[in-house]
């Protein structure tokens, strides 16, 4: 599906607010990479798309999950299986976009989704991770940033993709201390809408294969 701009990210802001709980009752993962493993199955292929240095093969295999990893980059620098989303000519039974979204423009992110889409099996896991742009400092840290994607406006773009069931979850690693923290200072974080959460993960599934 090709992106058609204002509107589409309003269709999908509105049956995010329909179908999603407020952000501070979102579920929390410790990472994309946790969620990961709970959605892999044994055996699976995965696309890593934007993989950098291949570091997710590295965490699959130290967690001892066996599954058939293939990376995708632009960074030509690096060594990659694809380096042009456009000539894969197979499929996937999942795909990663861990962290790069925000390095896209609206239209690229959602031109990236639909190829992500594209490339899954009927039934496919896609799972994209973004900085939480209601954390008052982690999205704006990294100048190379471009876009804020709030967790409505990702659950929009997968939605407007052909994604179903899915699920968004805020994300981080919270010792005892920062859990306090939240805690005390929680009324005026809901007032300010400040998360102490530092990213957002969702999971969608390819219920048919895209055409």
């Amino acid at each position: 599906m090709s992106f058609t701009g204002w509107n589409e990210i309003m269709k999908g802001r509105k049956e995010a607010a329909s179908r999603l709980p407020h952000l501070f009752k979102l579920p929390i993962v410790a990472s994309g990479r946790d969620l990961l493993l709970q959605v892999l199955k044994k055996g699976s292929s995965l696309l890593d798309i934007g993989a950098n240095d291949r570091n997710i093969e590295r965490f699959l295999k130290e967690k001892g999950m066996e599954a058939e990893y293939r990376s995708f980059d632009v960074d030509r620098g690096l060594e990659h299986d694809y380096y042009d989303l456009k000539e894969i000519d197979r499929t996937f039974d999942a795909a990663v976009l861990f962290d790069v979204i925000e390095h896209m423009s609206v239209k690229e992110a959602a031109g990236c989704f639909a190829e992500a889409r594209r490339l899954l099996k009927k039934g496919g896991v896609f799972v994209v991770s973004t900085p939480n742009v209601c954390h008052p400092v982690v999205l704006w840290r990294d100048c190379t940033h471009i876009t804020a994607f709030r967790y409505d406006e990702l659950y929009g773009l997968l939605a407007s993709a052909g994604f179903e069931e899915i699920r968004v979850y805020r994300c981080g690693s919270f010792s005892l201390k920062d859990r306090l923290v939240a805690f005390l200072f929680m009324p005026l974080l809901r007032l300010l809408r400040i998360d102490y959460a530092p990213g957002i993960v969702a999971v969608g599934i390819n219920g048919e294969q895209a055409g």
